[in-house]
């Protein structure tokens, strides 16, 4: 599956799993079996249940049902069912109250109309889904993007918690948009080692000091340059997208004890019978940790690889 960088900025993302590949996606992926729906934040995990099938040998094997890499619905033949059925209706008054002619006009209007709107509907879907989907089969790049997609979650979902002390607007989008070009990143670096590998392959049986050998050896020390460059890129968004979640995490750890340290403190003053003084310093406690995630949120939002990526598709269209 070809990554297209650059071409999309999504406002959510879909993420699902089967025993085979890791589909990330700007729509909801078809899945061939039940499936469960978990939306935190701007990103849906889609978890098909384990369903049972004959495989090899009459043998009964349970799997996870498989995610279709196919356009999803799109509602066309919705649009079109639903405009035919009008049209005759239409289509009828029209010939009992005109004519016939004036009727089979009206019903050939309409059924033109609702093929060119279901057809319409249908080729911005699928539009949609072959710019933005990935498929990723690596376990490594699995687990990379599955914690990634954790650290967004976990965020976005405990981000309110902040909005106290954090003067800065819902960092959904940026979240989102961060995990995609994670994502499109780790894809092009799969195939940038399936590139290697075949540069590898065709080597087999090539005389040693001719002309196409050194050819091949230039390509694959620049695929490996390209291949360094995309890993240095993924590492840093890792980083950080991980940094921010670490600091956001540590920020509500550290104001929950602040809440449960003066909980005790009030309850210690009530059962002494002093009055409890109010703690103007308790948002001040916070100020090193605020500062923190300020600092690692414009980190995330600042990161850019268009240089990388710029030289690293020259070197991949060269080799």
């Amino acid at each position: 599956m070809m990554a297209r960088p650059g071409g999309l900025i999504p406002g959510h993302l879909w993420v699902s799993c089967d025993e085979d590949k890791m589909v990330v996606s700007v729509l909801a992926p078809e899945v061939a079996g039940t499936a469960r729906h978990d939306t935190v934040g701007p990103v849906t995990v889609v978890s098909p249940y384990p369903e049972s099938r004959t495989g090899p040998g009459s043998m009964v094997e349970t799997r996870l049902a498989d995610v279709g890499l196919w356009t999803p619905r799109s509602g066309g033949a919705r649009i079109g069912w639903v405009g035919a059925a009008g049209s005759a209706v239409v289509a009828a008054a029209s010939g009992w109250a005109i004519g016939v002619w004036a009727g089979l006009a009206v019903a050939g209007a309409g059924l033109g109309l609702s093929a060119w709107q279901g057809l319409r509907r249908y080729r911005r879907v699928a539009r949609q889904w072959s710019d933005g989907h990935l498929a990723l089969t690596r376990h490594e790049d699995r687990a990379l993007i599955d914690q990634a997609v954790r650290c967004v979650r976990y965020t976005t979902a405990v981000w309110p918690q902040l909005r106290a002390h954090v003067d800065l607007d819902d960092p959904a989008p940026v979240l989102v948009r961060q995990l995609w070009d994670l994502a499109v990143t780790v894809a092009q670096r799969a195939e940038v080692r399936d590139l290697r590998q075949r540069l590898l392959t065709a080597g087999h049986g090539v005389p040693a000091g001719s002309t196409t050998a050194a050819e091949l050896d230039d390509r694959i020390v620049r695929t490996d340059e390209y291949l360094a460059l995309l890993t240095r890129d993924i590492d840093q968004r890792r980083q950080h997208v991980q940094r921010l979640t670490d600091e956001v995490a540590a920020f509500v750890t550290e104001q929950q004890a602040l809440a449960r340290a003066n909980a005790m403190i009030r309850d210690a003053d009530q059962r002494n019978g002093v009055s409890t003084p109010a703690l103007p310093g308790a948002v001040a406690d916070l100020a090193d940790h605020t500062t923190a995630v300020l600092a690692a949120y414009r980190e995330l939002t600042q990161q850019s690889a268009s240089t990388a990526r710029a030289s690293g598709t020259d070197i991949s269209e060269e080799a």
